[in-house]
């Protein structure tokens, strides 16, 4: 839930719009970034502060893939799927990434450290393939560089 501090932060950002609704990516990326995935609560604050209905937020989260409805691993490593990483390799990147972490693309590794998603494209075709780690940019990538990105030591792991 929403302290004081952040409820009055995201007011003030939000009037700085001619429409509440105008912030509501912003509002939804600071939920995001405070309790790590959009679940319920936080869409119904978002719902208050914008003044959108929950459905109208769905809509928008379903989206924009940066934005999560389902818990995620402390990392977010997103593995670009669109054409120009996939003539590059992704498609077996994503095999490897799955390998590596020893759970389905999507969904939270065993210790938690780390989600691999598909993305559909990253805007970083001059490193394709390519692959954000939270908010940092990697790439090219090939198995070696992604063993690294989801190896322990990189992402709080076991």
């Amino acid at each position: 839930m929403l302290n004081e501090d952040e409820r009055a932060h995201l007011a003030a950002h939000i009037g700085h719009y001619p429409e509440p609704r105008a912030g509501a990516i912003y509002t939804l990326q600071f939920l995001q970034r405070k309790y790590g995935h959009l679940h319920n609560e936080a869409l119904r604050e978002a719902s208050a502060l914008c003044g959108l209905s929950i459905t109208q937020l769905e809509e928008l989260v379903s989206f924009y893939p940066l934005l999560l409805r389902r818990p995620v691993g402390r990392r977010v490593l997103r593995i670009c799927d669109s054409i120009a990483c996939h003539m590059a390799g992704a498609p077996a990147l994503l095999d490897e990434a799955v390998r590596l972490s020893g759970v389905p693309l999507g969904q939270p590794s065993a210790d938690g450290a780390v989600t691999v998603l598909p993305h559909v494209c990253l805007g970083l075709c001059d490193l394709a393939p390519a692959a954000l780690l939270d908010e940092a940019a990697h790439g090219p990538l090939d198995a070696a560089a992604l063993a690294a990105l989801v190896a322990p030591e990189n992402t709080g792991g076991q």
